[in-house]
């Protein structure tokens, strides 16, 4: 399975850009199929995924925006070697050894993971500027020192088992700064 090694990686050059953070798809295909015409509209550069796509099939479709995608496994993700194969050329997946990843994109250190706990723990290190998770579906947007601790909430749109607000977060490496973004 391809990885981000522990040291700072990047496929993409180190200028300003913006990230589109998402996690917890949950295979909510429709969901999916808004953002990524969005991010597409917003001129992304490259995707971090936090974890919890589920099927294989999701990644797939994950896949066809062409952008780059760097993306750590949740704790419902299936069948990790085939989302690998179904992702495509353009992901690079953490390691399952790993607990987190860890790039330099923009100029900037980035830490992501699916549990906030961990992403907590990573943030207070004051070793990046932005650390991202996933898991728990809800919106967050917070401050450690220099550093930025986002989830973006949930693709699938589920909030404590019930319908809830559907949201992703762009990143801006130019002035380290979040939208947390609504799926309408």
């Amino acid at each position: 399975m391809g990885c981000v090694r522990p040291e700072f990686n990047s496929r993409l050059p180190d200028q300003v850009m913006k990230i589109a953070i998402l996690s917890d798809i949950h295979d909510n295909i429709w969901n999916l199929e808004k953002v990524s015409k969005e991010i597409k509209q917003r001129r992304v550069k490259t995707i971090i995924f936090c974890g919890d796509m589920c099927a294989p099939f999701t990644a797939g479709l994950l896949g066809k925006t062409s952008i780059p995608i760097h993306a750590c496994l949740g704790n419902t993700d299936e069948d990790h070697l085939k989302m690998e194969e179904k992702g495509g050329k353009n992901y690079r997946w953490v390691s399952l050894a790993q607990e987190f990843g860890q790039i330099k994109l923009g100029g900037k250190k980035i830490a992501f993971c699916h549990y906030p706990k961990l992403a907590e723990l990573l943030a207070k290190t004051g070793q990046y500027d932005a650390v991202f998770h996933g898991h728990t579906h809800n919106a967050r947007r917070e401050k450690h020192g220099k550093t930025l601790l986002i989830n973006p909430g949930a693709i699938c749109g589920i909030q404590g088992g019930k319908s809830g607000k559907a949201t992703y977060a762009i990143y801006d490496t130019e002035d380290n700064s979040t939208e947390i973004i609504t799926i309408k």
